[in-house]
């Protein structure tokens, strides 16, 4: 493997590292250099990025790796690059729950074998929480109890209790009246939550979608995906500032909003665009005149809705004011528009304008966004169908 190729596999493991490969200036963010087998590698990252906290000890690892990294000849890149992401992913689930690297690659087998099961041809579904300090006796990957484990723990308020080694310590449900409501800004996806009022610093959730997704969160957030195979690692804090720097001049809470609720729509697999704005101005690039909840050619059910969705709003500090409705409106095909300030809905299924620069390839939706990176004051954030942001 080349320290090219490696680079490559990094940016696609840490999201908040962009390869410059050309050398190239930017007007945002900050340099940062990492050392692959002797060779300087550089990335682009945002002003709070950098090598700080925990990303800062991952790097470190992979800089030590690196060596053995490129080393690798296994006669296949695609084997090569599943190896570098399960090393990179393991040990960053090592630093950010103390849970060791071998721990993390047993669990990830059993996970992912249970991925390929089916029960009546359909995808198995899974909500595990480890407890550190607890000990069971019945492995989750046992062959004998497979049948039975297929349909278990997979219920939106069902999980089960394991050890480190992923053996069952208890099956539990989650009453109603535990479940609370979210209390700060989060990467986690709501559907989640419930499992979330479950857990404390020596508890992590585990948790294997419908989709074929895995989902690893703490209390504070998720700390890595696995989607399509592919892992890739968060630190809360610093993907959160990556909106709040990328979406500027609007107000706090809407941007720490709308990274909250991205992560729902990636986990909906229906797709989005959600277009932030920051004055009137948008109106003229706007081709369905009728989806703007104002304007005198609104009509419709929007026009006789406008007072309830009016109710939808990103502007208070760690809640989304009728959520579910958001994510039932931003799913409708077409953009939804959003006022950077006050975080209220000001249209939806919206039609983008394309841009002469922009050429045809890509999708509606990717032509809209860049379509509307292309107009002063308007800010896309496009979730695809896939779930990328």
């Amino acid at each position: 493997m080349t320290e090219v190729s490696l680079a490559k596999i990094i940016e696609a493991v840490i999201p908040q590292l962009y390869l410059n490969e050309n050398n190239n200036t930017f007007d945002w963010g900050k340099k940062v250099s990492l050392n692959l087998n002797g060779m300087a590698i550089e990335y682009i990252t945002y002003t709070t990025g950098g090598r700080g906290g925990h990303v800062g000890e991952i790097i470190n690892y992979i800089e030590a790796e690196s060596r053995g990294f490129c080393a690798l000849n296994l006669f296949s890149f695609e084997m090569e690059k599943d190896y570098v992401e399960r090393a990179i992913a393991t040990k960053w689930l090592e630093i950010v729950t103390g849970m060791s690297q071998l721990d993390w690659q047993k669990a990830l087998d059993c996970i992912q074998q249970l991925q390929k099961r089916t029960y009546e041809n359909l995808p198995i579904v899974k909500n595990i929480i480890i407890d550190f300090d607890g000990a069971g006796n019945v492995a989750l990957s046992d062959p004998s109890q497979l049948k039975l484990f297929d349909m278990m723990g997979g219920s939106n308020y069902v999980y089960f209790l394991a050890d480190k080694e992923l053996n069952v310590i208890a099956y539990k449900s989650i009453d109603w009246h535990e479940t609370t409501d979210k209390t700060t800004y989060s990467s986690t996806p709501n559907f989640l939550q419930p499992f979330i009022s479950a857990l404390d610093d020596r508890k992590v959730a585990i948790a294997l979608t419908h989709s074929g997704d895995i989902i690893i969160y703490k209390e504070t957030g998720m700390v890595l995906s696995i989607r399509k195979g592919h892992a890739v690692i968060y630190e809360n804090s610093f993907v959160k500032n990556l909106y709040k720097e990328i979406i500027e001049c609007t107000n706090y809470n809407v941007q720490c909003n709308l990274f909250d609720i991205s992560w729902d729509l990636a986990y909906r697999r229906h797709g989005a665009l959600i277009i932030v704005v920051r004055d009137a101005e948008y109106e003229k690039h706007i081709m369905n005149k009728e989806s703007i909840l104002s304007h005198e050619q609104a009509k419709g059910i929007r026009k006789e809705l406008v007072d309830s969705i009016k109710q939808i709003s990103l502007k208070e500090r760690s809640r989304i004011k009728n959520r579910s409705a958001f994510l039932e409106l931003a799913s409708i095909d077409g953009a939804i528009v959003i006022d950077g300030s006050e975080g209220a809905i000001n249209a939806f299924g919206a039609i983008i304008e394309t841009a002469d620069a922009v050429s045809g390839s890509g999708g509606a939706r990717t032509a809209a966004a860049k379509s509307a990176i292309s107009y002063e004051k308007m800010i896309p954030i496009k979730i695809s169908s896939d779930g990328d942001i």
